[in-house]
């Protein structure tokens, strides 16, 4: 009888599976929230809730203490490719139209 190693690949597989599925509904949640501001807020938005989510899976990833190097996706690669796609939101952020909307609404409550 000749043994494979298919058992350790199928591993390997769901949990590449579990850790897309995770990056996904992450990074879905953000985009519908992001969705829900006007305009000029989404790249910040999107850019802070990402970096949260990626801080927040971090926390996890060490309290679970996975393995940084496994040879599958962890939560320690969910949570860098948040951090990265927050730092590349927050490329996009314009700070003048915020501080604008801001003061906009500020002097208006006054």
């Amino acid at each position: 009888m000749q043994f494979t190693d298919d058992s350790h690949d199928m591993a390997r597989l769901a949990a590449n599976q579990r850790a897309l599925a995770r990056f996904a509904w992450i990074f879905g949640c953000g985009l519908a929230l992001s969705l829900t501001v006007p305009d000029f807020f989404f790249a910040a938005t999107i850019s802070s809730f990402t970096a949260l989510a990626a801080g927040i899976i971090a926390t996890v990833a060490l309290f679970a203490r996975e393995d940084p190097f496994a040879g599958h996706l962890t939560r320690w690669d969910v949570a860098a490719t948040l951090y990265a796609v927050s730092l590349f939101a927050g490329l996009f952020v314009d700070l003048e139209a915020i501080s604008f909307y801001l003061m906009l609404h500020e002097t208006g409550r006054g």
